[in-house]
């Protein structure tokens, strides 16, 4: 099974790297030739609790993102993992996009909204399969640290393709066998948009907050000031999913906190982003509640309030 990797930040060399200790062909994407020529030549190192995962650099196919297509002409992979930040959607997107005319199976791993409809716009033959994931890891030049054992849904986007609806649930479930095997608690949901709703109300709650305070996500609930400001961010979500036809379990709020006590040490990926002074993904995260509030004729004046402040510290970062 040839598995492509695009994207090999710290979850795309542990779902990557995993994938390739598992017995599959897996091939990493990078942005520059620069960054594949390094992951070629040193290798990697994935550590999880219960021990680590060397791969070797002559186990490493890494090329730059660039060379996809030629190669993909020749020797098509099964899967494509698309594993780069909204930030870098849109440069994937053009790369990927000259592959239009072909019937891909891509799993998306971005945070906030608006990635697929892009998909599906530049490819309109492929399948596009959203993927949640509470994994998290780190990285630290050549070594991945597994940060716990999370949880990895897959779903399926109701589009208009040129294969049958068991086909389509078929290949489906062959990433999600690939990735079980592989080490990972996958499986396929039925109820992917809620799943996708329900993460961007907590990233839209802790990412933004823990950005500007520069805290860990375990940090928002020790202070009762904090945690105010955070319920008015989820009252103001929640009222503009209410008017969008979205619903979510009723004890959402509490499976909120506990997100912030089960990630408690965990650095949310937008505070990293302002601290390494790049781009953020607040525009695809506060920024799309934003825009469903004016589409439903409501305000969203704390969500508005945080992207801008965010947006203000780019690309300069902070401190």
């Amino acid at each position: 099974m040839i598995i492509d990797i695009v994207g090999a930040g710290s979850l795309g060399l542990l779902y990557g790297g995993k994938l390739l200790a598992a017995g599959n062909q897996v091939r990493f994407w990078t942005r520059t030739s620069a960054q594949a020529d390094l992951l070629s030549r040193d290798g990697v190192t994935i550590v999880e609790r219960d021990g680590k995962i060397h791969i070797q650099p002559d186990q490493i196919q890494a090329k730059s993102l660039s060379e996809l297509s030629d190669t993909w002409e020749h020797t098509p992979g099964e899967w494509l993992l698309l594993m780069v930040k909204q930030t870098s959607i849109d440069d994937s997107i053009h790369e990927i996009g000259i592959l239009k005319d072909h019937v891909l199976n891509i799993a998306c791993f971005q945070n906030g909204m608006g990635h697929l409809e892009k998909l599906e716009a530049a490819l309109p033959h492929s399948l596009i399969c959203p993927v949640i994931t509470t994994e998290g890891a780190k990285r630290a030049q050549y070594q991945v640290t597994r940060a716990g054992i999370g949880e990895t849904r897959v779903g399926r986007r109701n589009i208009h393709i040129e294969t049958s609806v068991s086909i389509e649930d078929k290949r489906t479930f062959t990433l999600s066998r690939l990735l079980q095997q592989a080490g990972f608690d996958c499986t396929v949901s039925n109820e992917i948009d809620k799943l996708i709703y329900r993460k961007l109300l907590i990233n839209a709650v802790i990412n933004p907050l823990t950005a500007i305070w520069r805290v860990p996500n375990g940090e928002l609930i020790i202070k009762e000031e904090r945690k105010r400001f955070m319920r008015q961010l989820y009252d103001e979500t929640w009222e503009i999913y209410s008017a969008n036809g979205i619903q979510l379990d009723q004890d959402m709020w509490e499976q909120l906190i506990s997100v912030c006590h089960s990630t408690a040490s965990n650095t949310s990926s937008m505070l990293a982003d302002v601290l390494q002074g790049r781009g953020t993904e607040i525009g695809s995260i506060n920024g799309h509640i934003v825009r469903m509030a004016q589409k439903s004729g409501l305000a969203a004046p704390t969500h508005e309030i945080l992207l801008h402040l965010i947006e203000g510290m780019q690309p300069e970062g902070v401190s």
